[in-house]
């Protein structure tokens, strides 16, 4: 039987998530600026992790962070498939495997709720730079809260490596794939596959999520002590 604390968790991070998506606005300054925002984020965290990508062990887990959980892309249909199939998964997939997937929905909540706060600081701002980010990051000045949504980036990869470590919930997951498309949940089926994949190809994450920890704490630890350009060691003045 499962955890039905597992089963509530996934569902109030799904919930959260749509909540946070139907607050975007469909045209104006703060959609405009949301966009920008995440765009920038993108494109630094590509920069950030270029040398992890470029290795053939940790270009999918990469793609994966940047794509599904970290960098705003709308994953809002995807979510609205997972709200439909939460009843289903609940019999069908692991505790682990639900209580990784509640943890990556929190971490996009958690991303995209941070977002919006700093849409709200950068609205005016066209053209954004690290300059900018910075100043934006002091101004709402959630340092705790950030130094959580990193230790959660952690926290997430390791649950993942621990679940690629068994081979049947993967080949669970890829049996899933023509029900889930018969379904039309074909893209929840695909978040989980790519996941599950991505973290299976590096063969221990280890390095790759210790890298990543270093890099955003070292960032966001310039970032209080008023660091203007707080990437610069991995970036130089971009992107």
């Amino acid at each position: 039987m499962k955890d039905s604390a597992t089963v509530r968790h996934l569902q109030a991070q799904i919930d959260r998530n749509l909540a946070l998506a139907a607050r975007i606005p469909e045209h104006g300054p703060l959609r405009d600026s949301l966009e920008r925002l995440q765009r920038w984020q993108r494109a630094r965290l590509a920069a950030t992790y270029a040398d992890l990508a470029a290795e053939d062990r940790y270009r999918a887990a990469c793609d994966f962070f940047l794509d599904e959980l970290y960098g705003g892309r709308d994953v809002h249909a995807r979510d609205r498939q997972l709200r439909r199939v939460v009843p289903v998964m609940r019999r069908f997939l692991p505790d682990h495997l639900l209580h990784a997937t509640g943890e990556a929905m929190r971490l996009q909540a958690v991303s995209l709720a941070f977002d919006f706060e700093l849409a709200e600081i950068l609205v005016d701002v066209k053209f954004i730079t690290q300059p900018d980010y910075a100043r934006a990051y002091r101004i709402h000045g959630a340092w705790r809260a950030r130094g959580e949504q990193i230790e959660l980036i952690r926290q997430l990869g390791e649950l993942l490596d621990q679940t690629v470590q068994r081979p049947t919930v993967r080949r669970l997951v890829r049996i899933m794939r023509r029900p889930a498309e018969l379904g039309g949940v074909g893209l929840l089926q695909k978040f989980l596959q790519r996941g599950l994949d991505a973290f299976a190809r590096m063969n221990g994450a280890d390095h790759f999520l210790a890298t990543i920890n270093e890099r955003e704490s070292a960032a966001l630890e310039a970032m209080t002590r008023g660091a203007d350009w707080p990437f610069e060691a991995w970036i130089g003045r971009g992107p």
